[in-house]
C-alpha cells in the first residue's frame, strides 16, 4: 500500500509542478501585457500601434485561457490535496503506533543483550561461554533489526511531516490564486 500511495503522492507533487508553471506563464504574459500597453501609450506609428494591439488581444486571450486551466487544476489540486491529508493523518498515527512498539521492541532487545553479556563475564566453563556467544550473537542481530526498523520509521514520519507542509502552502497559494483571478 505505501507503493501506491508514494505513487500517488508523485503524481500529486508533479500535478503541483505543472499547475506553478502554468501559473508563472499567465504571470509574464501578463507583465508582457503591460510592457506592451505602455509602448502603445507612447507610441505614434500607425503600424506599431496595430501590430501592439494585435499582440495585447492574442495574449490576453492567452491568458484567459491560462487562467480556466489554471482555476479547473487549482479545483482538482485542491481536492486531491484534501484526500491526501486525510490519508497522511491516518498513515502518521499508523507510524507513531509502530514506532511506540518498535522501539519497546528495541529496547527489550538491549536489556537483554546487557543480560546475556553480564552471564558471559560471570561465565567460567568454556563450553557455557560458546553457549553463550550465540545466544549474544542472536540478540545483537535482533537489536540491529530492531534500530533499522526504528530508523526506517522515524524516517518515513519525517517525510511525511515534509509533506504536510508542502500541502498546507500549496493550498494557500491555491486560496491566493483563487482570490486574485476569481472563480
Amino acid at each position: 500500500m505505501a507503493d501506491i500511495h508514494t505513487t500517488v503522492e508523485r503524481r500529486l507533487k508533479n500535478d503541483i509542478i505543472a499547475k506553478n508553471i502554468i501559473r508563472r506563464d499567465m504571470e509574464k504574459i501578463m507583465f508582457l501585457i503591460r510592457r506592451l500597453s505602455e509602448k502603445l501609450r507612447k507610441c505614434k506609428n500607425h503600424r506599431n500601434i496595430s501590430h501592439y494591439n494585435s499582440t495585447i488581444k492574442r495574449q490576453r486571450k492567452q491568458v484567459a485561457q491560462l487562467r480556466v486551466e489554471l482555476l479547473q487544476r487549482n479545483e482538482d489540486l485542491e481536492k486531491r490535496i484534501r484526500e491526501e491529508r486525510e490519508y497522511s493523518e491516518k498513515e502518521v498515527e499508523g507510524f507513531k503506533t509502530r514506532l511506540e512498539k518498535e522501539t519497546r521492541e528495541m529496547e527489550e532487545a538491549r536489556s537483554k543483550l546487557k543480560k546475556i553479556k553480564a552471564v558471559r563475564e560471570k561465565s567460567e566453563n568454556i563450553e557455557e561461554q560458546e553457549e553463550v556467544a550465540r545466544v549474544m550473537a542472536r540478540a545483537t542481530r535482533r537489536l540491529l533489526r530492531e534500530t533499522a526498523d526504528v530508523k526506517k520509521i522515524e524516517k518515513e514520519l519525517s517525510l511525511e511531516e515534509k509533506d504536510e507542509i508542502l500541502f498546507t502552502l500549496e493550498l494557500k497559494k491555491i486560496e491566493s490564486d483563487n482570490l486574485i483571478y476569481g472563480q
